[in-house]
């Protein structure tokens, strides 16, 4: 009775939506490192504590859907126009490691194309929210 018990407490354990796989990955695209995630409440916990290593912070939601997103294209280009990083985001947060400057980024979610053009210039972070209507 004892072992029945243990093992649906183990199962139940591994279907919690507070259990990750591990930390989420830093990927890098043409020498510019970024990671992306938050899915769940573990995996958002986890990208906050990547955060500070990342000086620009992208936060991607659809009023269309019901929870946190993935699947957004995010394409950032510098000052001259040039991509240096194109992904496509693996949940809401999507963080990249740049360098001071102007940067364009564009976010396309279900045919819907958003765009914002910031300055880094004497900032330590730059946040930019995307929020998408379809």
């Amino acid at each position: 009775m004892k072992f029945t018990t243990l093992i649906i407490l183990v199962f139940c354990y591994l279907q919690s939506p507070y259990v990750s796989a591990g930390e989420p990955e830093i990927l890098e695209y043409r020498g510019v490192k970024y990671v992306s995630g938050g899915m769940n409440k573990a995996e958002r916990k986890k990208m906050d504590n990547l955060a500070a290593r990342f000086p620009m912070h992208i936060v991607l939601t659809s009023t269309a859907v019901d929870g946190p997103i993935a699947g957004a294209l995010v394409t950032v280009k510098d000052l001259s126009g040039d991509v240096i990083l194109e992904e496509e985001s693996k949940g809401p947060l999507f963080f990249v490691e740049v360098v001071g400057g102007r940067y364009t980024v564009e976010a396309t979610y279900n045919g819907q194309t958003l765009t914002e053009t910031k300055d880094l210039t004497g900032r330590r972070y730059l946040r930019l929210r995307f929020k998408f209507t379809q």
